[in-house]
């Protein structure tokens, strides 16, 4: 018998190119890598970052705007209650506490999300429940400080929020300050974030630290500097410390004449944690790298990622696929992986509107 894997891709609707009109979902062929079923789940402006409840039962979606619903001064997220059709059923929203919401983040039990709103610098906490939300904001950290890059580094901005393998500590990528600041999880608590010790990872001036994962062990993190094109290889001490280890460039060796300006998207672990793949914009290509047995990473290629602007991508849940998002060509491309090499190989095409976040349930 054949399996399927279904999944949703968040869009810009407004601003930035957006053309979409929601949040869309697809189901895949994971014999294949085809594409048999893509349509629109439900309307929502801005989607840009989508994450689902433990169990895929409910989704919620980052509506990335400076207003919400009327008001000025905060986006919104999203609920929805997920069909096995894939379909969506609006439940309710919230403002989101602080001005484009970029990334969010559940935790194991579901019942705690957290957002990271990007031009307020703001982290915000959210109970919910079977409704979806159960309540407004129970939280909101106000981050501070600047880095040595005008115009991007002028003031706080966080760009996501993770927890850790145990869900004990929770981290936010500061990209204005290039600071991954660091938590204390207390779930049930009034607030459950609770600064740790030390407070934050200090990451090299002008990196902008973006998004980061976990080596599936949780004993390593990776994380993607935007405004650098870096990864950092960071060991994790499981309390709520990192020690670098490694830096390298998420770009491959500049060729003589060659200076494409480039910045970091996302970064992505292979089912096995053999691998890890970054994307790149501007340079518009997956990067390749083998993690050996220490956590340090060797580079290993840059494929091109089909398209312009590749800002989001992932691997199928049996990890023989890679479906990369390029937003500002209008399309998402398959890459058939070699499971012993690793390198991608491109297999097919699809036209989707200014799609920018992925996930599979």
């Amino acid at each position: 018998m054949t399996d399927y894997a279904a999944g949703y891709i968040g869009t810009y609707t407004e601003g930035a190119g957006g053309k979409a009109r929601g949040v869309y979902s697809f189901v895949m062929n994971t014999a294949t890598g085809v594409i048999e079923d893509f349509r629109l789940a439900a309307e929502s402006v801005n989607p840009s970052w989508l994450v689902l409840s433990p169990g895929g039962k409910f989704l919620y979606a980052a509506n990335e705007t400076a207003s919400f619903e009327g008001r000025s001064g905060s986006g919104g997220i999203s609920a929805f209650a997920a069909g096995e059709d894939g379909g969506l059923v609006f439940l309710n929203s919230r403002r989101s506490g602080g001005r484009h919401p970029c990334h969010l983040a559940v935790n194991r039990e579901g019942d705690c999300l957290v957002a990271a709103n990007y031009s307020s610098g703001v982290i915000s906490v959210f109970p919910l429940d079977e409704r979806g939300f159960a309540g407004g904001c129970v939280q909101t950290i106000r981050l501070a400080g600047n880095g040595p890059v005008p115009g991007r580094q002028e003031k706080a901005h966080a760009h996501s929020f993770m927890f850790d393998k145990d869900y004990r500590y929770g981290f936010a990528c500061d990209l204005g300050s290039d600071k991954i600041m660091a938590y204390r999880f207390e779930r049930g608590a009034p607030s459950p974030l609770v600064p740790a010790s030390p407070p934050f990872f200090g990451t090299t001036p002008g990196a902008g630290p973006r998004h980061g994962i976990f080596f599936p062990s949780g004993t390593f993190a990776y994380y993607l500097n935007e405004l650098s094109s870096t990864v950092d290889v960071l060991r994790y001490d499981l309390d709520g410390r990192f020690k670098k280890i490694q830096s390298v460039s998420a770009l491959p060796p500049k060729k003589k004449g060659k200076n494409i300006p480039s910045i970091a998207a996302a970064v992505r672990v292979s089912c096995d944690g053999r691998f890890l793949y970054a994307s790149n914009r501007g340079h518009d290509s997956i990067s390749l790298f083998k993690i050996k047995k220490s956590g340090v990473l060797e580079f290993v290629e840059a494929s091109p990622s089909g398209g312009r602007h590749p800002r989001d991508f992932i691997m199928d849940p049996e990890g023989g696929f890679l479906i990369a998002l390029n937003k500002d060509s209008d399309n998402i491309v398959i890459f058939g992986i070699n499971r012993s090499t690793g390198r991608l190989k491109k297999l097919r095409e699809y036209p989707a509107l200014s799609p920018v976040s992925i996930i599979f349930r």
